[in-house]
């Protein structure tokens, strides 16, 4: 590890991520610890950009800006970020950072900006201690961006992330996420997710407020069993290719991320009735054309659609002609799956 010096900057990007089994819950009394383990997709077109430039030398500090733009309301964040990571990169401690931040897709439309940025973030703290010529060290920068944001640390992998021990995956970890040994079969080597944007608002809920509610939940204990048990399943049918199998486990996931909010105490909703009509628009052009797609949700009101990227033309006129009128002003973004950060060595 190298101190970087005054002038110092690096810039990379980062790919947000859509969670297939969900992380939902945290270790009590851990500092950012699934309490089951996840496993993601990579959306490669979906994702921040991220410039570090190191100001000043003497105290620690940093200003933060987004599209141009000073954005106070995400300093706390931050803070607490720097906090948590400050004893694994002690350098910190004697600088002063600016931190420019864009992304390639609207702030609050249902996709995991918080992944993306803090993904991105940790890129460039460990950018910036690597001696040149040397290879990043995956394991810290994930190790990192975890500290930031739990589901952050998925987004480094072109090949399925997953988070949290599991016995069915080899050098699985809390602290940090890893690929997906051994090969993935043909029928999941091309798939392409499309969010249709429900609402843009910011959610009722937070969802760190949703994890914190987990730790007297009712069901959270079955909830973790069965999460495992769907990882390890899942897994199989990523290296198998059983696309009908993967598709209940999935579609399952959702709702079950979803039921996990409406039986808390207190209980909240987050989707909405136009979530509702996506996915039964969705179950029913499935049963009539046969096609392999399914619906995924993040912790929030918008749905993601997965299907096979050589469906993409039926799929897309699936969405405009059925499913637009349920998001809000027509809008929608699509992403292939796979993709991992890169450094940006140019403006």
């Amino acid at each position: 590890m190298v101190n970087p010096s005054v002038g110092a900057t690096s810039q990379w990007s980062c790919p947000s991520n859509i969670a297939l089994v969900k992380y939902w819950g945290k270790k009590i009394g851990e500092q950012q610890i699934p309490a089951n383990p996840s496993i993601s997709w990579s959306l490669s077109d979906l994702k921040t950009t991220t410039r570090v430039t190191i100001k000043d030398s003497g105290n620690f500090g940093f200003e933060f800006v987004l599209d141009g733009k000073a954005k106070p309301s995400f300093e706390p964040k931050l803070h607490e970020f720097f906090q948590r990571i400050m004893s694994y990169c002690p350098w910190l401690e004697s600088v002063s950072l600016r931190i420019e931040s864009s992304n390639n897709f609207p702030h609050g439309t249902g996709i995991a900006s918080s992944a993306a940025g803090l993904g991105a973030l940790a890129c460039c703290l460990v950018d910036l201690e690597t001696p040149m010529a040397e290879s990043l060290d995956w394991q810290k920068v994930s190790f990192l961006a975890r500290l930031g944001s739990g589901s952050a640390c998925r987004s480094m992998f072109s090949k399925p992330a997953v988070w949290g021990e599991s016995t069915a995956v080899e050098g699985s970890s809390d602290l940090y996420a890893v690929e997906m040994q051994g090969s993935i079969h043909s029928s999941f080597s091309n798939w392409e997710d499309c969010v249709l944007i429900v609402d843009a608002g910011e959610k009722v809920v937070s969802s760190t407020q949703g994890h914190s509610l987990l730790s007297n939940h009712p069901y959270a204990a079955a909830r973790f069993e069965v999460a495992s048990a769907n990882l390890s399943t899942l897994v199989s049918i990523l290296r198998e290719g059983n696309v009908a199998e993967f598709i209940k486990i999935v579609e399952s996931e959702a709702l079950q991320l979803h039921a996990m909010m409406q039986t808390s105490i207190p209980y909240y909703l987050l989707m909405r009735p136009n979530t509702l009509a996506i996915i039964e628009a969705v179950w029913k052009f499935r049963a009539e054309t046969g096609l392999p797609l399914c619906f995924t949700l993040d912790a929030g009101a918008n749905v993601h659609l997965l299907y096979k990227c050589e469906k993409k033309v039926d799929v897309m006129n699936f969405v405009e002609s059925h499913l637009l009128t349920y998001c809000e002003s027509g809008r929608y973004l699509c992403s292939s799956i796979g993709g991992a950060p890169i450094r940006i060595t140019n403006e």
